[in-house]
């Protein structure tokens, strides 16, 4: 028998009461339905009959006593539809085909989530056929909207006609992807009414220039990438949205400096991907006052990008990587030039995670960075051999100087790019003596690790006599590794330096 079993464990206190996540004589509404179903719902498909009138039972025996009606369909329209809302598009439309009762809960359920992500084989024409059919059936309103459409300016001019309609009054997250064949359309005024958003997600386009910025009071993640927008614009959109908790800034121009407010600020992405500056005008100076809740600072540049000031990150947890495309790092009154440290004022005790990109292995930097750092656990140093760049000196330090978290908590350190040369190998030799607590350290090579090749950096290491007997040390080919850019997982892994490396 092919059984199928949704259930619901709730926690018990004492005296038996259960708790449902809430606070007692809370009302239960929209989603919260769910809620009301039983602690276990069991319903399955009749057993299928063998020839000769035998019912086909899997072999198992007891089976029979779970064998029951199809109990999840005889669920009111209301608490079927919000289940049917949390499928994706494609997988919520294929319900209607299961039966007669469930061929109008798709279409009433509510909110609906509108995503199309059909192959890239069908054309534009067809995409907007089958969405405004969708549009012109679905009788609830509208939660989500993604459009990925090639950009073709016809595929364009819907927009227009679907933005304004009612089912999108109560939109809350909207995810507009141009592709890059098209050179940065104009996003329609009409698709930034929606002040319910939650989240905002622009990929290649440009805003209008001029207008009032709008306002969005619930927006907690903003990402654009590609964007052309103009300073004001941009700086009143964010002020208007005070409650944003994460923010993705990616490769955007029509602006040279931004200076924020932004106290309820968690995670933040600032990125440049390309090699030489264009012709627009390009971010310089980003600077973040009160970023009294920042736990997350991730960076990436390509060749170059802005100076980077932020003032009161008490809460910063992870950082990197920090290169020497950034002319300007700057933490409360600790300044970082070109990555070396020029000014070191304050310790960063809360930050447990550092990614590092250099041009070249330099351990005074690295040194003065982690005396930044004294509860550092993860260090990730990524050796970029594209960047020409040398370091220049930093300030003078001792290297025998006692450095509080390579005696108490450093753990992990992952070392990309890593060749095997003279300057990698004494680089390396220095955190395998002196990092009493290491468990892990993981070398990403751009060769070929063959086990003779892996003894003889073994042999190099010493790692005979490493001052932490329980350190492990692996060889991986960098040419392995995922795809998958890691800036992409960068607010949900633990630790996106290592995790999307594989």
């Amino acid at each position: 028998m092919d059984t199928t079993i949704f259930s619901r464990k709730l926690k018990r206190h004492k005296g038996g009461r259960a708790d449902h996540g809430g606070a007692e004589g809370r009302s239960v509404e929209g989603s919260d339905l769910i809620s009301r179903l039983p602690d276990c719902i069991i319903f399955c498909r009749k057993p299928k009959r063998r020839r000769g009138g035998g019912a086909d039972r899997g072999g198992a025996e007891d089976c029979s006593a779970k064998e029951g009606p199809d109990l999840i369909s005889r669920l009111p329209d209301c608490i079927l539809g919000t289940i049917v809302s949390l499928l994706d598009t494609e997988e919520g439309a294929r319900t209607a085909i299961l039966s007669r009762r469930w061929r109008h809960i798709w279409r009433s359920a509510a909110p609906l989530n509108l995503d199309d992500c059909l192959q890239d084989f069908y054309m534009d024409s067809q995409r907007a056929q089958v969405i405004s059919h969708i549009l012109a059936t679905h009788r609830g309103p509208a939660r989500r909207l993604a459009l990925r459409f090639h950009g073709t300016p016809r595929a364009l001019s819907h927009y227009d006609d679907w933005f304004p309609l009612p089912i999108f009054d109560g939109l809350q997250e909207l995810v507009l992807r141009f592709p890059l064949a098209v050179d940065h359309p104009k996003m329609s005024a009409s698709a930034l009414r929606f002040a319910s958003l939650r989240v905002l997600d622009i990929y290649n386009c440009t805003f209008p220039v001029s207008g009032t910025a709008p306002s969005f009071p619930c927006l907690a993640y903003l990402s654009l990438r590609q964007v052309g927008i103009t300073e004001e614009f941009l700086q009143g959109m964010i002020s208007n949205s005070p409650g944003i908790d994460a923010m993705v800034l990616d490769t955007n121009f029509g602006h040279r400096r931004l200076c924020l407010s932004m106290p309820r600020l968690r995670y933040l992405t600032v990125s440049v991907r390309c090699f030489d500056r264009r012709e627009e005008v390009e971010l310089d100076d980003l600077v973040i006052q009160d970023a009294s809740s920042l736990e997350r600072l991730l960076l990436h540049e390509a060749n170059y990008g802005p100076s980077v000031r932020i003032t009161g990150a008490t809460k910063l947890k992870m950082l990197g990587y920090l290169g020497t495309g950034f002319p300007i790092i700057q933490l409360g009154d600790s300044i970082f030039k070109g990555m070396v440290p020029v000014s070191l004022v304050e310790q960063f005790s809360t930050v447990t995670i550092l990614a590092l990109e250099m041009p070249e292995p330099k351990l005074t930097v690295v040194l003065d960075y982690l005396r930044c750092f004294p509860c550092l656990e993860k260090l990730n140093i990524k050796f970029n051999v594209n960047i020409w760049t040398s370091l220049e000196p930093g300030l003078p330090n001792d290297p025998f100087a006692p450095i509080k978290c390579l005696d108490h908590s450093l753990e992990t350190i992952l070392l990309q790019s890593y060749d095997g040369l003279k300057t990698h190998v004494e680089f390396t030799k220095f955190f395998v003596k002196r990092a009493k607590v290491l468990r892990v350290m993981k070398f990403c090579c751009r060769r070929l690790c063959t086990t003779r090749w892996i003894q003889n950096q073994h042999r190099r290491l010493n790692l005979e006599r490493r001052a932490s007997r329980r350190a492990r040390f692996a060889f991986v080919s960098q040419c392995d590794l995922p795809l998958t850019f890691w800036l992409d997982e960068g607010f949900s892994r633990d630790d996106p330096f290592i995790e999307t490396i594989g």
